[in-house]
């Protein structure tokens, strides 16, 4: 299992490589940059050159970043939506000092309507950050109309981009399909987006494993929980491994131990 850290644990706090470092001594070699104001300043050059630099020295493999989403690809007005990718384009300019994995973006906010207009307006930017960076961009689902798996697929079929995929959050619904990458936190089941650590809340990590290996997802899992509490990421990461070894051994007697419910044949096929 592919496990990584969001630097979103770290808060506002400005990134710099002393907080970096406490990352490799817990053992997570997938960094994801979590890139908003204050704590991520990408109008810092200097900062952007430190970062960079912190993962050439440390031998850290390609990190993912996770785009600015405090605007909006979807505002109404043309002037807002510019100013917005004008915006990404600060942040992607990362990628001129540092190799990138994947970019993570954001398609409007909680409970957010759709619009066919959506889409479009969705082209120019993915095709702005892919033409600028060359970057991969993974779409994050959203509890909205807009951000489902369904809709991002409805895109991918439309648009014929190249290198575009799914990011699934856990705290935002269900898995419904497959998907690229997952972020990993947990919730009280309230509708708010908590960002605990795993098993911190009411989430049902056990469907989730069998989920993950109905689809058999093998991409990188990112822990992106909202404080820097690293044993309870190392934690975490050790349950959900034993949980994954459990099912991969015998998924009927997983099932029995943690009472999930059968699968039909045809949809395990």
């Amino acid at each position: 299992m592919d496990f990584g850290i969001s630097t979103r644990c770290f808060g506002t706090t400005p990134l710099s490589p002393q907080l970096l470092d406490r990352i490799p001594a817990s053992e997570f070699a997938h960094i994801e940059l979590h890139i908003t104001l204050p704590g991520f300043d990408y109008h810092n050059r200097s900062m952007l050159r430190e970062v960079a630099g912190w993962f050439r020295d440390n031998e850290m493999p390609a990190p993912s970043i996770h785009l600015p989403f405090e605007e909006d690809i979807f505002a109404e007005r043309q002037i807002d939506r510019q100013r917005f990718i004008d915006e990404l384009k600060r942040c992607l300019e990362l990628g001129d000092l540092l190799p990138i994995r994947y970019a993570v973006l954001h398609w409007g906010g909680p409970g957010q309507k759709y619009s066919p207009a959506f889409f479009e307006y969705a082209y120019a930017a993915i095709s702005m950050i892919q033409s600028f960076s060359g970057m991969r961009v993974l779409i994050e689902t959203l509890e909205n109309e807009i951000a489902t798996f369904e809709r991002i697929g409805e895109f991918k079929t439309a648009a014929q981009i190249a290198d575009i995929g799914i990011c699934y959050d856990t705290g935002h619904g269900e898995m419904e399909g497959p998907a690229d990458a997952i972020h990993l936190n947990d919730n009280n089941g309230d509708q708010r987006d908590d960002h605990l650590w795993p098993f911190q809340g009411k989430r049902d990590w056990p469907a989730l494993i069998e989920r993950l290996l109905q689809l058999s997802f093998d991409g990188p899992l990112v822990l992106e929980a909202r404080d820097d509490r690293f044993d309870h990421g190392v934690s975490a990461r050790s349950r959900l491994r034993d949980l994954w070894d459990e099912a991969k051994d015998s998924i009927e007697e997983f099932r029995l131990k943690y009472k999930l419910p059968e699968i039909a044949q045809e949809e395990e096929e």
